[in-house]
This record gives C-alpha cells, structure tokens and sequence, in this order.
C-alpha cells in the first residue's frame, strides 16, 4: 500500500510579509487592524505586569498579564464576553485546586483529582473557548507552590486585575470596528460574480456543451457560498459596534441591503447553470441558436448590472442617468425576446427548460436596477 507523503512544510514568505507591512503603513485594512491590536495586547500584558509585579507586588504577578493578553479580541463585545466566561473559569480552576489542596495535603495527588474534575468544563458551551483556563489555572496554582487561602485572595486580585486591563485597553484605545472589512468582502463578491457571469456567457457562446456548463455549474455554487463569507463579516462589523465608545463615529451604512440582491443574482446564476446540465443530462435537443444567445446576452447584461450596482453603492455614483436608462432598456429588450421565445417554446427542448430560470434571473435584477445610489465611505 502505498503512503502519501505528508505535507511539506510551508517555506517562509518574505515578498508577502513586506507588503503586508507596507500595506499596514500606507492605508487602513485588515493589515493595520492586526498591527494595532498586536500592540494593544502586547501594551495591556506589559501594563498589567507593571501594576501586578513592580508597583502591587503580587505574588503569583504572572495570572495578570496572562489574562490581560487573551482580553484584546477583535471587538469590544468579544473581549467582555470573554472576560466574563474566562474570569469564571479562573475562579473556577482557582477555587478547585485551592480547596482540593486543602483537603488532600498532597499536591501531586491534588493535581490528577482537580483535572480529573474539571477538564471536562474546556468543552462546555457555557464557558465558550474559555473553558480551558480552568485547568490551566489549577496546573499553574498546583505547580508554582502549596496554595493557601490567604493566597486565594490575591490569585482573585491578580485575575481580576488582567481582565480589567485587557477589556479597558482594547475598550479605550483604539476600539475596532469591521465595518470596512465587510464592506471590502461584497465588493469583491460582487466583482467574482460579475466575472462569473461573464465568463459563463463567453464560453457558452464558443462551446454548448454538458462539460462547459458544468465547469460553470461548479463555479457558480462556489460564488454562491462565497456569499456565506460576506454575510460572516457583515456580523462581525455589527459585533464591532456593540458597547464600542467609536459607534458614534462609524457612520457606514449597513452593508446587508447591499449583499442581499447580489446573494438572489448569484443563486438564481446557478440554478439557471444547474438547469441547463439537467437538460444536458437528460438528452433533451439542443435549443436554436437565437435562444442560446438570448441565454449569454442576459448573462452579460447581468454582469454589467452588477457591476453598476457595485459603483452605485460602493464607489462613485456612477453610471450617470443615461448609463441607469440604457441598463433599464437593455432589460426590457431582453424581456421581449424572452416572451417571443417562451410563446414558441416547444415541449422536449432546453428551450423550455431555459426559459423560466432565465425569467428567474431577469426579475431578480430588478432590485438592482431599482437601487438608489448609497455613498460609502471608502477610507474609514
């Protein structure tokens, strides 16, 4: 039997590093959002250290700037709600290895009960991801000395003061908001199911055939999920908002009704795509030729709307009002031809299969035809 031979590690990038640094120095993006919420939790460990080591002179100083460091989340939200599930589960971790050292004297024995006992809380639901610092907090108690109540008290201190300076770091300096990477996220699907429907209606022209249309069945059902990406960031940038003292100043307006027309267009694309290989698959003669072009003339027509739907709410207000007039009159013209084939459609053919989803796909357009222009702000 032969092996597969495991993967190679992956070799260092260098060229892609820089322009990530550079791209973090010239303008706002993702690469500047994980450059500044890098230094803010390195900022709120160091602080946290400063407070619990040098000026409090805390025992166990370590908990402090440890729980400070995971407190910098992506957004504010995020760091309280895993503060609070984290600080339970430090409690948690410090009160069982505590009161089982108490109670056993031993602390190797007390060790092997506590993660016996508690291990199973890093997969409850309740603590989320945090769950595992339960134990991780026991072995740290258990392993840095014999642990005492009096000591208990300033484990709780030490906790509580690496929550309160990690979740007011990233809270006070610089909060996140994802407004942006949303944004960014429909812009680019709406240019991938631009080049989609362009692509399929440029290759259905030169070749009708099963293997063409479901190489862009295939491709269309990735653009299709590709809208579960876009609706993803979408949450996270409302998440951003929550509790965030910059909500005020993030005055983006909300991407969905921007997303939801594109995510209709694209899934009625693929079921057009779908019911064009079903007809292939069941061996149904192949329309005439005037309803093939009609088929790529509405693709195209699709992609240039589009492409103006993108520039309307993401750009510039362009096309002016002769380009939204002559996307408006191509649609009609299209529906006409439409109508004249669906009134000769005969039963057998692809040219009744065809006929409904490409009405399908013209109505959802209507929605982007209808849009209003949505200016954005594209520096934020």
């Amino acid at each position: 039997m032969r092996r597969t031979p495991p993967a190679p590690w992956p070799r260092p990038q260098p060229r892609r590093l820089l322009r990530s640094a550079e791209s973090a120095a010239r303008h706002p993006g993702r690469e500047r959002d994980v450059v500044v919420q890098s230094l803010k939790a390195a900022g709120a460990a160091l602080l946290a250290w400063v407070i619990a080591a040098l000026w409090l002179d805390a025992p166990l100083a370590c908990l402090a700037p440890w729980v400070a460091l995971v407190m910098v989340n992506a957004t504010v939200y995020r760091s309280i709600v895993k503060g609070v599930q984290q600080l339970v589960a430090v409690v948690v971790g410090l009160l069982a290895a505590t009161g089982a050292y108490l109670l056993v004297g031993d602390r190797t024995l007390t060790l092997a009960i506590v993660l016996v006992v508690i291990m199973p809380l890093a997969y409850w639901r309740g603590f989320g991801d945090q769950g595992i610092y339960a134990a991780t907090t026991a072995i740290l108690v258990l392993t840095s000395g014999a642990p005492s109540a009096h000591q208990l008290v300033s484990r709780l201190l030490e906790t509580g003061l690496g929550t309160l300076v990690g979740v007011g770091v990233n809270a006070l300096i610089v909060p996140p908001v994802h407004l942006r990477g949303a944004r960014r996220t429909i812009e680019s699907f709406a240019d991938e199911l631009a080049e989609l429907l362009n692509g399929a209606a440029a290759a259905l022209r030169e070749t009708w055939q099963a293997d063409t249309a479901g190489e862009w069945l295939r491709k269309a059902e990735r653009t299709v999920a590709h809208a579960e990406d876009a609706w993803a960031a979408i949450e996270r940038g409302r998440e951003s908002l929550w509790l965030n003292p910059r909500r005020r100043r993030a005055e983006d307006p909300d991407p969905a009704p921007a997303l939801l027309p594109l995510e209709v267009v694209a899934k009625r694309t693929a079921s057009l795509q779908r019911t064009l290989v079903d007809a292939f698959e069941a061996g149904m003669p192949d329309p005439d030729r005037e309803l093939v072009a009609l088929y790529c003339d509405v693709l195209d027509h699709c992609a240039d709307s589009v492409r103006a739907f993108r520039c309307r709410h993401f750009e510039t207000p362009w096309p002016p009002p002769a380009g939204d007039d002559a996307l408006r009159e191509a649609d009609e013209r299209l529906r006409e031809r439409l109508r004249a084939r669906r009134s000769g459609a005969g039963g057998g053919s692809a040219d009744e299969a065809l006929c409904i989803p490409i009405d399908r796909l013209l109505t959802a357009l209507d929605d982007l035809l209808a849009s209003e222009s949505t200016p954005a702000e594209a520096n934020r």
